[in-house]
């Protein structure tokens, strides 16, 4: 993003920085002639022809270092830059392109320094400030490019560029109403830019507003943008809408204007996994790991690809969240029992739990960004790569009554403190999960939404939800909370092997239940992630499981209503047979 910007930079300012001189001027137009009419060798020898005659002359050097280095010869562009800041070091103009080339090379205390020098010559101007807050920005250094963002925005030239990036820093700092406050004064300026429509749109998606969002991008799309960025967001709008065969066709569109676009890719391999299209949806799901946030590490030498395991070993190599360990961790059966040695690595949450419930295996539980090395492999394999092999259609998951087991005895421990609630069913609940970049507005559901739910007669409730609980057990409802229980991950397993049912938004918890096999009620968001599927009743991974879905975005009173209904009808049951 940074490089992209910053040499479009470099197009607008090469008539700006200094004047020829007038003995040296007709071959500087000449050269800027070529250069305009596309014959970039012609000009650059033009140049040098100049420089040969007069190796003093700056503003020759000047235009043959930013041509070269439009042109991605940086390495041949630095010097007549770096020459040019020696003749010329009061322009602002010099100190901006030298600054963007030593960005592009990856030099960002030497850009920064000229970017600092060009707001010192000309801090009036809005350029300056643009690209140092773009090298911030591009470092992550979000809140302290967006005072240079701001000013940019403030200056002349007006940049429509400065404006799309201090949306995109706010987003960043998760400051969603800054950026569509900011995005829509942008617009304010200029209401013609499909830029700026895209970039408001863009502040709403991540607010998750999908509709105002997409009448934000069809405003863009009216005003002739068309570009695979955009596409790529129309079809995540359209998927977190529920509608998925419009969100790959407009994948599709994304991935047909830029066919390496990895972003659009990866997410068209997700809205097929949503919908079970299992055997489309894995090869590209495997484009995760090439993501700079992977902690995963594969020798492509070593890589599994579905060879026979008899007389192999092979580690698999853990991922993603708890959820997701838990996961796919129902493939490792199969592994271990194919395999002459497993190695599995875990999150240390995990490690009893697997230990016991895998004794075939070896399980590791590295420290938090720390690799594990084991000796004597012949395979290495992320745990999410396993599905590709394994389960590449929907008849290929199995009916298992748990993969995963909990300490006996402390199953039996919780059953007795269970038993002290006094009768009724014991159900475990969980009302929100992830974060507001993994979806937890849409994932969430506050307790004061779950009252039809605790009205049902015959029933103790049991919370689940891990994290700062106490505000929302302060309510009048009356709910037993251990946090003992929530925090060691081996405890969380035998309480619900304890528990007679879980009712839970989309959370770990749904994963831990049915990976041990127990009753599991999932209240989903209308397009909840793609574990859960788009539609249908349980998910393919846990047989236990039991859908309860949103029809219209955001709406969960429907789902609640019908949770309680039928939680009364089980309640009845039981209460019956306690009798």
């Amino acid at each position: 993003m940074f490089l992209a910007s910053v040499l479009k930079s470099f197009v607008k300012r090469t008539r700006h920085a200094g004047a020829p001189e007038a003995a040296y001027a007709e071959g500087i137009h000449r050269a800027i002639a070529m250069h305009e009419s596309g014959d970039l060798s012609g000009a650059v020898e033009t140049l040098r022809g100049i420089l040969s005659q007069r190796p003093d002359h700056g503003y020759a050097h000047y235009l043959t270092g930013v041509w070269l280095a439009q042109a991605g010869r940086y390495a041949q562009g630095l010097p007549h830059l770096q020459r040019a800041g020696s003749l010329m070091g009061r322009d602002a103009d010099v100190q901006l392109a030298l600054g963007n080339v030593y960005g592009a090379t990856g030099d960002r205390s030497a850009a920064e320094a000229c970017y600092r020098a060009a707001i010192a010559l000309a801090p009036r101007a809005s350029a300056g400030y643009h690209n140092l807050g773009l090298l911030l920005k591009a470092a992550g250094d979000h809140a302290e490019a967006l005072p240079y963002l701001e000013r940019a925005c403030d200056l002349p030239p007006h940049m429509e560029d400065a404006w799309r990036q201090r949306v995109m820093s706010l987003v960043a700092l998760e400051r969603y109403r800054d950026a569509i406050a900011t995005a829509r004064t942008a617009l304010e300026r200029e209401p013609g830019s499909a830029v700026l429509w895209s970039c408001l749109g863009y502040a709403r998606q991540s607010d998750h507003d999908p509709r105002a969002a997409l009448e934000c991008y069809e405003h863009a799309l009216a005003l002739g943008a068309a570009d695979h960025e955009l596409w790529t967001r129309i079809a995540m709008v359209y998927q977190e809408q529920g509608r998925m065969e419009e969100a790959v066709a407009a994948y599709e569109k994304a991935i047909a204007l830029k066919p390496d676009d990895v972003l659009a890719r990866f997410h068209l391999a997700l809205a097929r996994l949503s919908m079970r299209r299992y055997e489309h949806g894995w090869d590209e799901y495997d484009l995760r790991l090439v993501s700079a946030d992977t902690t995963v590490r594969i020798d492509a030498q070593r890589a599994w690809r579905g060879e026979p395991l008899a007389g192999r070993s092979i580690v698999v190599m853990q991922e993603q969240g708890l959820g997701d360990q838990i996961m796919f961790a129902s493939c490792f059966g199969e592994i271990i029992q194919s395999a002459s040695r497993c190695v599995i690595t875990c999150a240390p949450r995990l490690e009893a739990l697997f230990q016991r419930s895998f004794p075939g295996a070896t399980v590791l539980a590295p420290a938090a960004n720390s690799s594990v090395t084991v000796a004597g492999i012949d395979y290495q394999v992320a745990a999410g790569t396993l599905p590709r092999y394994l389960r590449k259609s929907a008849a290929d998951f199995p009916q298992h009554r748990g993969y995963l087991h909990a300490d006996p005895a402390r199953v039996a421990y919780w059953k007795e403190r269970l038993a002290a609630l006094g009768p009724g069913l014991k159900v475990g609940i969980s009302w929100r999960g992830g974060t507001h970049k993994t979806r937890a507005p849409l994932r969430t559901l506050p307790l004061s939404e779950w009252a039809p739910i605790f009205g049902t007669a015959g029933v103790r409730f049991v919370s689940l939800q891990y994290g700062d609980v106490d505000q929302d057990l302060s309510a009048p409802v009356d709910i037993a909370h251990w946090p003992e229980a929530i925090d060691d991950y081996d405890e969380t397993a035998a309480l619900l092997c304890a528990l007679d049912l879980v009712v839970s938004v989309c959370t770990a918890v749904i994963h831990l239940a049915g990976a041990l096999g127990r009753p599991v009620w999932v209240m989903a968001p209308l397009s909840p992630e793609w574990r859960y599927a788009i539609a249908g009743d349980k998910m393919d991974w846990y047989p236990s499981s039991r859908m309860f879905r949103q029809r219209e975005f955001g709406d969960w009173p429907p789902v609640v209503a019908s949770v309680a209904r039928e939680l009364q009808a089980i309640a009845d049951g039981h209460r019956a047979r306690e009798r």
